[in-house]
């Protein structure tokens, strides 16, 4: 013996008509009014001269920026996404007082009124303002990440560049010990717990050269051979200092931070999770 199954009847392939009035079904407080009453508050003049009076009529420019700003609050950007929303959501659905803009419209709209959409904002912050929902006096900033144009692998990295001007620090130290002079010797014994720097270095190599120049020219082969590894000693050692000026350059632009790139020093490294 079947037993009926006792519920409401159901079946969506009846033909009916129905009238849907979505503004029952919106709360009095929903964000959706506040975007509503926000854009009817607005002066619109300037859209006027964007649209012919010929032709087929438009949707109007209103409900096209309720519901392209409503969607931005959602964090919904896709045009495609946009018409979903318009077709299947009741707060879209009331925005847009049941017409369906297809995506291609959404889109061409939105290029449309790209130089007026500025003006619009300062109108939007100025209401809100207004109305007390925000406040001028101060500037919040939040932590959105804008990725830059900057090569991945144009990046230089903290960590590597204090590893390899320590490394550094320690060739210039062996380098002026092998150097045959009595003035290095006494300018590495002098610096041997302290770093380098630039200007150090530069007035170190004033003075070996002001040495050589003293001395009187070499007349054996064997002297001319030391005053050839004298000279080149010193040309390694300026290309020592190049680089460590290089290195402490580095470390001033990156500043507090981990990273940054050799083409866009504001940039900084960061996984961007696309």
């Amino acid at each position: 013996m079947s037993t009926k199954l006792h519920t409401k009847s159901y079946s969506n392939n009846d033909r009916l008509f129905f009238l849907l009035n979505p503004n029952e079904d919106i709360a009095e407080n929903d964000p959706v009014r506040v975007v509503d009453a926000v854009v009817e508050s607005l002066d619109l003049k300037e859209f006027k001269k964007l649209y012919r009076e010929r032709g087929r009529c438009p949707y109007h420019p209103k409900m096209m920026l309720k519901i392209i700003l409503y969607a931005y609050m959602n964090n919904i950007y896709s045009c495609r996404k946009i018409e979903r929303q318009v077709q299947r959501d009741i707060h879209y659905i009331w925005l847009a007082a049941q017409e369906r803009p297809d995506f291609v419209t959404i889109n061409r709209f939105r290029n449309r009124v790209k130089k007026e959409i500025n003006n619009i904002f300062t109108q939007v912050v100025l209401l809100l303002a207004g109305r007390g929902f925000i406040t001028l006096d101060v500037e919040y900033i939040d932590g959105t990440k804008i990725e830059s144009k900057a090569n991945k692998y144009t990046f230089v990295w903290r960590k590597t560049v204090e590893k390899n001007r320590a490394k550094l620090q320690e060739k210039i130290r062996v380098l002026l010990q092998q150097i045959d002079e009595v003035i290095a010797q006494d300018k590495a014994a002098e610096t041997e717990a302290v770093e380098f720097t630039p200007e150090t270095l530069t007035s170190f190599i004033g003075e070996l050269k002001d040495a050589l120049v003293s001395e009187p020219e070499p007349t054996g082969k064997e002297q001319k051979k030391v005053r050839r590894e004298q000279k080149k000693r010193i040309k390694e050692l300026e290309k020592h200092r190049d680089k460590l000026e290089e290195y402490d350059s580095r470390l001033e632009q990156i500043g507090e931070r981990n990273s940054m790139s050799r083409t866009d020093p504001d940039a900084t490294f960061m996984r961007m999770k696309e």
